[in-house]
């Protein structure tokens, strides 16, 4: 079997990008484990465990800061884990906490 394959000069890039015939394959979604191992946690509970919440909770939603290897943090919704950023420093990060969620400091 020959591995070169002619190209009808006819057909246009287009042609390639889906194959005909070809059901379109759906991306599972990203599972809590997942997210926690792709930012270098075992699980998903070592990594909440290891994040400090920063935000007020809307519900069960809550806003969440992770330390990262290097340096770096991770601002994250437990609600909406597709959210997450990761920034160069805890400052930057807190400041990106959207302004309807931000705890209010109490004085002691």
């Amino acid at each position: 079997m020959s591995t070169n394959q002619s190209v009808n000069p006819s057909t246009t890039s287009a042609d390639f990008a889906t194959p005909t015939g070809s059901p379109e394959r759906a991306v599972p979604p990203l599972t809590k484990e997942d997210f926690a191992r792709r930012w270098g946690f075992t699980s998903f509970l070592e990594m909440f465990e290891a994040s400090t919440p920063v935000g007020k909770a809307d519900g069960k939603k809550k806003w969440l800061l992770t330390a990262l290897r290097g340096g770096k943090f991770l601002l994250w919704n437990d609600g909406e884990i597709g959210s997450a950023q990761e920034f160069e420093s805890r400052d930057k990060a807190l400041a990106r906490i959207p302004a309807t969620s931000r705890e209010v400091s109490k004085a002691p």
